[in-house]
């Protein structure tokens, strides 16, 4: 059984908690102690498709899926720059991963697979000194094939 999804998801976390810097890495955790900023949370996000209605039910499908990433600095009075500086390096990595590629690639051999840098929010922690933290958005664009779950 392949589960592409989480193929991806797992290679992911990889990826983003190999950025140089980073202390601590999870999945759909985001509790993190002050001790373990930096910090970088992959966060499973949602997965849609637009897939014709009028194609047999255990078709393979085009999905996209579009999971967060969550970058938490605590850096007094350098937060901003430091996350910008991961912010960087995580789109760099993600985007050029030989692995992440090749899982896309696998999945949809028509070259319809693809992965997206989506954009970023950033947030400012209120009422503690120098934290900062930033969310980015990928899309992968890959072939579920039912069969193979």
């Amino acid at each position: 059984m392949v589960d592409v999804r989480e193929d991806i998801l797992a290679r992911l976390l990889v990826v983003v908690a190999a950025i140089p810097s980073i202390r601590s890495s999870y999945r759909n955790n985001i509790e993190t102690a002050e001790n373990q900023l930096p910090a970088v949370i992959v966060l499973d996000g949602d997965e849609e498709t637009n897939e014709a209605n009028n194609r047999p039910s255990n078709s393979p499908i085009l999905v996209q899926m579009t999971p967060g990433i969550i970058l938490q600095v605590s850096d007094a009075n350098t937060a901003g720059s430091v996350v910008n500086t991961f912010r960087g390096d995580m789109i760099k990595r993600v985007l050029f991963d030989t692995e992440l590629n090749s899982l896309i690639a696998k999945s949809s051999p028509r070259g319809n697979g693809a992965i997206h840098y989506l954009g970023c929010q950033t947030d400012v922690g209120w009422m503690r000194t120098g934290y900062a933290a930033l969310t980015a958005q990928f899309m992968f664009k890959y072939t579920l094939r039912p069969e193979q779950l």
